[in-house]
């Protein structure tokens, strides 16, 4: 399984050991698209699925507001605001996905001051 580390102030980054290096994607509350979970497809576009498709193209749905308009009736996909990510392959997972295959553990990293 692979392994990451979280401080106590609930950053993240790679364990140093690791054969595999993963990180968190963590853009929550930016505008800022990020991955998709690769192995379920969990992405945070839900809220938007419903709003008609004039609401894209002038931006007035608050929930839309970041999207950019490229013509089509459906909007790019955000992805995720807070994803795992493995910085050596790309792979991208959702909380629970996660789960199942990285093991997060507080940081036992020394103190660099």
């Amino acid at each position: 399984m692979n392994t990451i580390h979280v401080s106590k102030f609930g950053t993240y980054h790679p364990a140093p050991n690791e054969s595999v290096a993963w990180a968190v994607n963590d853009t929550r509350g930016y505008i800022n698209p990020g991955p998709a979970c690769d192995t379920c497809g969990a992405c945070e576009c839900g809220p938007c699925v419903e709003c008609p498709p004039e609401s894209h193209s002038n931006l007035t749905h608050p929930a839309c507001a970041h999207w950019e308009d490229d013509g089509s009736d459906k909007p790019e996909c955000i992805g995720l605001s807070f994803a795992f990510v493995c910085l050596d392959g790309g792979d991208s997972l959702c909380e629970d996905c996660a789960a199942k295959e990285v093991n997060i553990i507080p940081c036992d990293c020394q103190d660099a001051s």
